[in-house]
Parts: structure tokens; sequence; C-alpha cells
């Protein structure tokens, strides 16, 4: 009688360490659940990667505890093994906590794509970005340019024209790199594909039209 008595209060015990390890797991992957659930997005391309850099810390975070989960699913099944007489509530927290860990894995990578494509989507107003200043840059020279009056400055204007050519042919490649990449964006399905349609949009109609008016100039 008292053998047995000592047995059922060595499982009790055992039962308290099962359960409050739980507790501790369940507690750890509930914070860290807040963290990679954020909805926080980044405004620029070093904001879109300083949270693609926190997001992989959480990654690392997540990882260091699998020894840790490990540990409490193997005392768990021996408990289980042992015919531990709270085997009921045993088995269900051992599957509470294998899908919480499925839940937070899933909720890790639907952020890292999320915040993939806010990568993508802010380097996609950089280079429109860039490409704008250009073509403002352009746009007010040609708005300015004189007719040349005298002898030197119409080579002067044949010189710039002539750097002009060169300069267009280049920012013809950027926008048409610019172009795929938000074909690309938006076939890929991205969050902000009509952000994404309607900026490439302005961009390509201005350069339109500023390569009409550069020709014209001719």
């Amino acid at each position: 009688m008292g053998h047995h008595h000592h047995h059922h209060s060595h499982d009790s015990h055992d039962l308290q360490r099962f359960l409050s390890d739980f507790r501790d797991l369940m507690s750890w992957i509930n914070g860290i659940r807040g963290l990679v659930s954020s909805d926080e997005l980044a405004k620029d391309v070093t904001g879109a990667e300083a949270l693609l850099e926190r997001h992989q810390e959480h990654r690392t975070e997540i990882d260091a505890r699998a020894g840790t989960f490990q540990a409490f699913e193997q005392f768990g099944q021996q408990l289980l093994a042992h015919g531990h007489y709270a085997s009921p509530e045993i088995k269900q927290k051992l599957d509470i906590l294998d899908q919480e860990r499925a839940d937070l894995e899933k909720a890790w990578v639907q952020r890292r794509m999320m915040l993939d494509q806010c990568l993508e989507l802010q380097l996609f107003h950089r280079d429109c970005e860039q490409a704008e200043n250009w073509m403002a840059a352009r746009e007010a020279f040609l708005n300015t340019e004189d007719k040349g009056d005298s002898l030197d400055s119409v080579e002067a204007l044949i010189k710039k024209h002539e750097d002009f050519d060169k300069a267009i042919n280049v920012q013809e490649e950027k926008i048409a790199a610019l172009q795929a990449f938000a074909d690309q964006l938006i076939a890929a399905g991205h969050y902000a594909k009509g952000d994404i349609s309607s900026r490439r949009n302005e961009v390509l109609d201005r350069w339109r039209r500023l390569k009409a008016q550069m020709i014209e100039k001719r």
C-alpha cells in the first residue's frame, strides 16, 4: 500500500512539472506569436530591410527553442508510456502544443512573405522616384533651352544633344526594367498591385511625353 501511495505522489509531482512546462512554453509561443503577427509595414527601403532583419531574429529565437519543445514532448510521451493516471490530459496538452507550434510556423512564413513584398514595393517606389527625378531635370532643361543665337552656343547645344541621346538610351533601359519589375509584382499578386499599376502607368506616360518632346526639339 505504502509503495503504491509513493508512486502516486511521484506521478502527481510529474504531472505538476509537465503542466508547468506546458504553461511556460505556451506563454513563450504567445509572446513570439505576437511579434511575428505584427502588421507594421515600412515606408522606405531601409525600413523594409530592418523589418526583415528583425523577422529573421525571431526565426533564430524560434529555432533555438526546438530542444526545449523536444524535451517536453519526450517527457509527455514517457508519462503516457508508463500509463500515467492523467494520460488523457497529458495527450491533450501535447496535441495543443503541437498545433500551436504549427500555427506559429505558419504565421512566421506568412509574415515573411508580406515583408518580402513590402521590400519589393519600396524598391519599386525608389526606382520610380529616380526615374521621375531624371525626367523632371530633363523637362526643366527642355523648357529653358535657348535656340542658340551664336555659333558657339549652337555647337554647345549639339554637344548637349549628343549626351542627350546617350542619356535617353540609358533611361529607356531603366524605364523598361521598371516596367518589367512592376509587371512581375502584379503577376505575382502583390498586395499593392493597384498602386503599383497606376504608378507604373504614370511613369510610362510621363516618359512617352518627354521622349516625344525631346524628338520634337530636334
